[in-house]
């Protein structure tokens, strides 16, 4: 961190001339200073003997496991940002889901060591490569996606401890880290690497960019950027990759010489150009890097600074039919039987069937589907986290509460455990992508086969608007999302 570099490691097209000295002293600025920052980075790269398993998450399918080939290593990064001496603590790791457990494992430690003042000052988020851990043992569930039998389930379970104890330890290493006095900016570039693969007219192309300079020099010392598309450029193989966004930081990073870390966007419908090959990894994270480069030189960044006001909060998502109701379960319990009764054990559709006759059986089918919901408002910035695999309309949506307002949206933040989308797709079901991210295909009152709510193990889609309301009705999915969001942004 204290050597100096300048743009002939930069990506192809980056002007040369543009010169950055990386890193300050570690000690420069105290914590007394209005905006300090460190930022800390670990290997999650599974490999025998210390992770039981080398099971692979993001494609349905016959059992998919690494045997030993890594392409990018998988990385978890923590940055803190202190806001006079409050630490605010920024997670992200390259793996496909966060499970609801493991997302309350990781915060429930967190917090209850008094590692941060409130739950709301920590944040976590996924990269959604598809070419990582496979993580958990309950969305998606493991058995319905790749037909796993318990022992090897029990193996995902041990390397999921393993990765919440690395990712804790993380945040516990990272705040001991002299943090540096900087000054914050943020800027946009643009660039498209991808299409809807929805049929939608939304393809979403910001690349947000937060770049922090020590106060001592003007350095750079970290940079935090985004794009929202599904990391599926690899394909499916047995090869860990962090994917077009691995690939992206690790070249701007080659560059500044600081920590990049990717935080990934509402790309619950956004999916990477064509073909899908490891040259596709290289191509399109090469392009998202040179975008990047390109605002670091030439952006105009506006300040970014304290206090930090941090928020919270959950609402619960309703299913198209109302399953508390007895007479809701015993039609479910008599279409899933003929489910089981019609296809074999070797399709999806018979074990997603089984399972939700599981828990039929033993009175633990869920009602709704919980979403974390998170704000980091600074002066110049929000920063709205929301949960699940959320589609693109809801980038637009949230931001057009702010009107005129910097508002960054992720998605996969905190927890992923389903898709959300909003009500033109739901209204669409099997006509749009055979109806994966709406949750049905000819039937909204139950979980289509080969869908979304199948592998993530949910018994029907999530509830819409009547076709053609707008705004969204109250009691949808879209609508419970945005006015969440409202109460957030306006609170």
């Amino acid at each position: 961190m204290q050597t100096q570099g300048n743009t002939s490691g930069a990506p192809a097209g980056v002007d040369a001339k543009f010169e950055v000295r990386v890193g300050a002293a570690a000690g420069s600025g105290g914590v007394d200073a209005p905006l300090t920052l460190a930022v800390g980075t670990v290997d999650i790269t599974p490999s025998v003997p210390r992770w039981p398993s080398l099971w692979m998450g993001g494609y349905a399918g016959g059992p998919r496991g690494n045997h030993g080939d890594v392409a990018r290593t998988l990385r978890a990064h923590c940055v803190v940002f202190y806001d006079q001496g409050t630490p605010n603590v920024l997670l992200r790791a390259d793996i496909v889901h966060i499970p609801r457990d493991v997302h309350q494992a990781v915060r429930s430690r967190i917090v209850d060591a008094g590692l941060v003042a409130d739950s709301a000052d920590f944040m976590m988020m996924a990269s959604h490569t598809h070419s990582g851990m496979y993580v958990g043992d309950t969305t998606p569930n493991p058995f319905i996606m790749m037909n796993l039998q318990p022992a090897d389930i029990d193996a995902i379970n041990l390397s999921t401890q393993i990765l919440i104890d690395l990712l804790v330890q993380l945040v516990t290493d990272t705040l001991q880290v002299p943090p540096v006095a900087v000054t914050l900016g943020y800027a946009e570039g643009n660039t498209t690497i991808g299409y809807n693969r929805v049929d939608m007219p939304t393809v979403l192309s910001t690349v947000p960019v937060l770049l922090a300079r020590a106060v001592s020099d003007n350095s750079p010392v970290a940079l935090v950027f985004g794009y929202a598309c599904h990391a599926v450029a690899r394909g499916n193989d047995e090869v860990f990759d962090s994917d077009y966004c691995g690939e992206a930081a690790e070249q701007v990073e080659r560059w500044l010489g600081v920590p990049a870390l990717f935080l990934q966007g509402t790309a619950g419908d956004q999916q990477p150009a064509d073909p899908q090959s490891p040259d596709q990894v290289a191509n399109l994270g090469d392009q998202l890097a040179r975008t990047i480069a390109d605002v670091v030189v030439h952006g105009a960044f506006t300040p970014v600074t304290g206090p930090f006001a941090t928020q919270l909060t959950e609402v619960d998502l309703p299913f198209t039919v109302d399953t508390s109701k007895a007479s809701v379960r015993n039609q479910l319990r008599t279409r899933y039987q003929q489910r089981v009764n019609d296809n074999p054990p070797t399709e999806y559709v018979n074990r997603h069937a089984q399972v939700m006759l599981g828990q039929l059986d033993d009175g633990t089918l869920p009602t709704s589907i919980p979403m974390p919901i998170q704000c980091w408002k600074l002066g110049g910035l929000t920063i709205m986290g929301l949960a699940h695999e959320a589609l693109s309309v809801y980038d637009g949506a949230v931001k057009a509460l702010m009107p005129g307002k910097k508002v960054w949206v992720l998605g996969y933040t905190n927890e992923v455990a389903c898709y959300v989308p909003g009500d033109e797709v739901s209204w669409a079901g099997g006509s749009k992508h055979f109806g994966y991210e709406a949750g049905w295909t000819d039937d909204p009152t139950i979980t289509g086969e080969n869908t979304a709510p199948m592998f993530f193990a949910w018994p029907a889609p999530l509830r819409f608007s009547p076709v053609g309301t707008t705004p969204p009705a109250v009691g949808s999915t879209q609508r419970i999302v945005l006015d969440a969001c409202r109460t957030l942004l306006t609170g």
